[in-house]
């Protein structure tokens, strides 16, 4: 344990695996809600369960071996819906392009943050644009969630509408909901985990959830998804596919840079912030490779900071955590877009809490923020929120620019 520097960090082995758990616990639910999503864009479910795990595993033992800090990576909520419902279903993209649009933005990830670019790309925008992204894709996955549950349905009139509040799905949808927004309201430990079992117990008792005919397995094969990235590159390798790699690049990379940085604020440390991009971009290269959308690193890590993690060994534990859960892919069979709409909707929750960061009382970034948040959730995609609140802000900063030179 010396290479973790324990001591030094003022924890034990005990407080460090404690902290794992916790951190697991919270952050569990995307081993069923990450297959439930992809395979909307084609992919195979037990692949795609496997991959998730596998990046789990690989991107959180970067981060405790290059960085030595108690962060999770796993693949990203919001941005495994861009990969589904921007590029596979709206830009038409076949699910294994989007894979070496993602290998491509991983490489540009790694690129970026061991040469001085890395400076130039975090301040590009300014911190409340980022905000922004965070805000608007919260509000995207929410959407996401109440239509792939049936609580909002499409309208001719309107476009969207409320659906039926009395059907039996919807009924389990909305009790999940409740139940995991009164979890998460009384800081109950693995909140968005615990709501998503619960909801699928009652689907059970109600029959409208069937149960598989085993819990326990041998771990689904990867070969559905694994290096499909390499074998379909030639066919992105043009200028059409760049919006995409730049958008799995910047939501990844902001992403992460902002969690890394709260962990940190949370540990009161300001450790080496490189290493822990670097772990980064390494998990997110593997996430293209293994066959599953961008990685990044977890918010709920601050479950495990606020538990007493300090060091690495943390995030040994939660990899090892991942590794086990690999034989209990069967549970997969019972994960309906009924049971993971209280995730989805909750994360957007949480992640809506960014508009708090905003001055708007500043028109410039008011405006661009708002386009931004708005743009997402009604385009159905990522990178047509930024490109038309980005757009607006570059715009009028060049208007700033250009009065400037003729004021001298």
């Amino acid at each position: 344990m010396k290479f973790f520097n324990l001591r030094a960090n003022h924890t034990d082995v005990r407080t460090e695996v404690l902290a794992g758990f916790t951190t697991f616990i919270s952050m569990s639910y995307i081993l069923f809600v990450q297959p439930a999503m992809l395979a909307q864009a084609g992919m195979d479910k037990g692949a795609v369960f496997t991959a998730t795990a596998a990046v789990s595993i690989f991107g959180t033992l970067m981060m405790a071996f290059i960085a030595n800090i108690p962060i999770a990576i796993s693949t990203g909520m919001g941005i495994n819906s861009a990969f589904v419902f921007s590029v596979v279903l709206q830009q038409g993209y076949s699910w294994q392009e989007a894979l070496s649009a993602m290998l491509l933005a991983g490489l540009l990830y790694l690129i970026v943050v061991i040469t001085p670019i890395r400076d130039w790309i975090i301040n590009i925008f300014p911190n409340d644009l980022k905000s922004a992204i965070s805000a608007g894709i919260g509000l995207l996955i929410a959407t996401i969630g109440l239509t792939g549950s049936g609580l909002i349905v499409a309208d001719p009139a309107t476009f969207t509408t409320m659906g039926s509040l009395t059907s039996p799905q919807s009924l389990l949808t909305i009790a999940g909901v409740l139940i995991t927004l009164a979890l998460y309201y009384y800081r109950i430990p693995g909140a968005i985990f615990l709501g998503m079992m619960v909801t699928t117990i009652l689907g059970l008792v109600t029959g409208l959830v069937h149960a598989p005919s085993q819990v326990v397995s041998s771990v689904p094969s990867l070969k559905p998804t694994f290096g499909v990235a390499f074998s379909h590159l030639p066919a992105v390798m043009n200028w059409h596919i760049l919006p995409i790699v730049l958008t799995f690049f910047l939501v990844a990379f902001f992403d992460t840079t902002g969690t890394i940085l709260g962990v940190q604020k949370q540990m009161g440390t300001d450790r080496d912030t490189n290493k822990s991009l670097i772990a980064s971009a390494l998990g997110n290269i593997s996430a293209a490779v293994f066959g599953t959308s961008p990685a990044t690193a977890f918010v709920e890590s601050n479950a495990g900071v606020s538990a007493g993690g300090r060091t690495g060994l943390t995030s040994v534990v939660v990899a090892i955590l991942f590794a086990l859960s690999l034989f209990f892919s069967p549970l997969l069979t019972m994960i309906t877009p009924q049971i993971t709409a209280s995730a989805l909707i909750v994360v957007g929750v949480l992640m809506l809490g960014n508009l708090k960061d905003i001055d708007w009382n500043n028109f410039k970034i008011a405006a661009s923020a708002f386009l931004i948040v708005l743009g997402m959730p009604l385009t159905h995609s990522i990178s047509d929120g930024i490109l038309l609140g980005g757009g607006v802000y570059l715009v009028l900063s060049a208007l700033d620019w250009i009065k400037k030179q003729f004021t001298k």
